[in-house]
């Protein structure tokens, strides 16, 4: 399952099963952030959201404010509500999280990759992994962090814990590839799909020190390359 629609099966079970209106404004908008159609910086028009998903401004003006209060907007009185740009240090607070978290998802997806009780979780891990693999010369698209997506999602799936998924703050990582994605080439594509090869790998050979090891370093790595961005990539710091 694409860590995104974890998030709205969630929501889905709050609720009893359908969504209520700011809730489909804040499911509309995070998807929006994952596939590229929002992005950092860009303002959301009231009127817009209102006319597109058919529902009145009191939702979009709640879905905002909620928004708002999990980092994802910037409500401004006088100039509306924008898709956030992340400081430099909100950057490296976030993939501090995000290494703690994929860390323990490797370790835990190693430790199960074999459980009789979930035989296909080893096929479908080996499916995500090949799929993402095949993107190394393929440059960056939105189907290459779909299949990421999967990736990952596949591996906290195998650990079985059901707060990992609620844990790792999806939108907000969404909005930091977007942020950066035209500084991609700060990273050597050759060596980022290596370290993919290699957290498979160890998953799928059940060694839970490497897979978390190597799903760490991956992870470190992202954040040494963005510590090295130039300040125009980030926002600036409130003061």
């Amino acid at each position: 399952m694409h860590l995104t629609d974890r998030r709205q099966h969630a929501d889905l079970r709050a609720t009893g099963g359908q969504l209520s209106s700011p809730e489909r404004v804040i499911q509309a908008i995070r998807d929006g952030i994952s596939t590229g159609r929002y992005v950092p910086g860009q303002r959301l028009i009231e009127a817009d959201l209102t006319r597109e998903l058919g529902v009145s401004r009191g939702p979009v003006r709640e879905a905002l404010k909620r928004l708002a209060a999990e980092h994802i907007i910037t409500l401004n009185r006088n100039k509306g509500a924008y898709v956030r740009l992340l400081t430099r240090r909100e950057a490296r607070d976030l993939l501090q999280v995000v290494e703690e978290l994929l860390g323990f998802a490797a370790r835990l997806a190693a430790r199960h990759i074999d459980d009789e009780a979930h035989r296909e979780h080893r096929a479908r891990f080996q499916r995500s992994l090949e799929r993402l693999l095949e993107h190394q010369n393929q440059g960056f698209s939105y189907a290459y962090i779909e299949d990421r997506d999967r990736f990952y999602g596949a591996m906290m799936a195998i650990g079985g814990n059901r707060e990992l998924p609620r844990l790792l703050p999806v939108t907000l990582v969404q909005l930091q590839r977007r942020q950066f994605q035209r500084y991609e080439a700060v990273r050597d594509p050759n060596l980022r799909f290596m370290e993919y090869r290699s957290i498979g790998e160890a998953v799928l050979a059940g060694n839970a020190r490497l897979a978390e090891r190597y799903t760490r370093l991956h992870v470190r790595r992202i954040r040494l390359a963005i510590r090295r961005l130039p300040d125009e990539a980030f926002a600036k710091p409130i003061s």
